[in-house]
């Protein structure tokens, strides 16, 4: 198969790279800037530049342990990535894992209700594919257990609901800006609050983070280039048939590297966020294009957003009848060049080793474990051809 199109992606130009690598070397490329342009888009007071989303995670877990020593509990959905447990592990801080509603892919608020204050840290949300949670709902259950709440869009930058942008609408929230999140500037995340308590503890804690050094300038040039060039379905075939390039493999590794954001990445910020409306926009058009065209399917069924929210849709999710069903879906639509996915390989209630770092015994969600069997997505980004999402639907209707 010489055409495969790629589970996920945003579009990246080697001007766009080339222009970014210009910015670094000039006065333009001060990191400052780009990250007050960023405060500017959000509406938020505070934004901070670091490595990667599970660093911005990890960065941010630490803070709140500055300013609440004595809680050491992270609420967070039992079907997430697993970048959220390893950088709660890092911390040093201990997992309760929250059953999520399959239908809408927020929390199971029962759950959510009834978690215990004692040395409850934070409630973290997911915003999974770019499906804005009811945040409004979280925060009240936050603030009456006197936790804070870490709004995670490392998937939704530029959803939002009732109007706010997903990751703005916590105490602290961040965003991922890896290959296959909404601004794919290959590595790097961001962290943004309106917090001036919670800003200065971050400001604290990366203190003595370091700074990028050429050699990792260097590589992450490389690998822009790589991705840039590669993401194209004409081409993606190629990385794609790379097992050892690990390609869509999750992986639980607490031992991650943590620093600033590096200057590339940053300098390439404003040319995304210049293209960010019209990316999701497209997203959400071929969204919608294959929930109407799969909604007489029994065998599948899409988790919808809420009415007030505006998602990304960086994927689109299905979940299937069966595991089995799930199976043959995936296998028929990666043999015709579709990316299709079934991405987290588990609950992150059912990582190996992963026990240790629970708050209690009794971690198991059955139904977050159950989606992990079922869930699979579908390419939506603007390389994905009318001809693909004809590809796609049919190819699903007629299992």
């Amino acid at each position: 198969m010489l055409r495969f199109v790629a589970p996920a992606g945003a579009p990246l130009k080697m001007t766009q790279v080339f222009c970014a690598l210009k910015a670094v070397f000039s006065s333009n490329g001060d990191m400052e800037e780009c990250l007050t342009s960023l405060a500017a888009l959000l509406k938020v007071r505070h934004v901070f530049g670091i490595s990667s989303g599970r660093a911005a995670l990890w960065l941010i877990l630490k803070s709140l342990c500055r300013l609440q020593p004595n809680r050491r509990v992270v609420a967070v959905p039992a079907y997430t990535c697993f970048s959220v447990p390893a950088s709660i592990v890092r911390s040093g801080l201990k997992l309760h894992p929250l059953e999520i509603d399959p239908e809408t892919l927020d929390f199971d608020f029962s759950q959510l209700e009834s978690l215990p204050r004692e040395e409850l840290l934070c409630i973290l949300t997911s915003n999974l594919f770019g499906l804005v949670n009811d945040v409004s709902r979280v925060r009240e259950i936050a603030r009456a257990k006197g936790a804070f709440l870490v709004d995670d869009a490392a998937q939704a930058f530029g959803a939002s609901r009732n109007g706010s942008f997903a990751g703005t609408r916590g105490d602290v929230g961040f965003y991922s800006l890896a290959r296959g999140k909404s601004l794919a500037s290959v590595e790097g995340g961001i962290i943004v609050t309106n917090s001036e308590e919670i800003a200065r503890a971050i400001h604290a804690e990366a203190a003595d983070l370091p700074r990028s050094s050429f050699p990792h300038t260097a590589r992450l040039l490389l690998r822009m280039v790589t991705y840039a060039t590669f993401l194209k379905p004409w081409l993606y075939w190629v990385p794609n048939s790379l097992p050892f390039l690990k390609l869509g493999i999750t992986e639980f590794a607490p031992d991650f590297p943590t620093a600033h954001l590096a200057n590339l990445s940053g300098a390439l910020l404003p040319q995304l966020m210049g293209q960010l409306v019209e990316v999701n926009e497209i997203r959400c058009k071929n969204a919608m294009a294959i929930a109407n065209g799969l909604a007489a399917n029994a065998c599948f069924v899409a988790p919808k957003p809420a009415a007030d929210c505006q998602p990304s849709y960086i994927r689109f999710p299905l979940i299937a009848r069966d595991e089995a069903t799930r199976h043959r879906a995936i296998s028929r639509l990666r043999a015709a060049g579709i990316g299709a996915s079934s991405f987290y390989p588990s609950a992150i209630c059912d990582i190996a080793g992963i026990e240790p770092y629970m708050v209690s015994g009794d971690f198991h969600r059955p139904r977050a474990e159950a989606l992990s069997h079922t869930l699979l997505t579908l390419p939506t980004h603007p390389y994905v051809r009318p001809q693909d999402l004809s590809r796609m639907i049919d190819i699903l209707n007629k299992l």
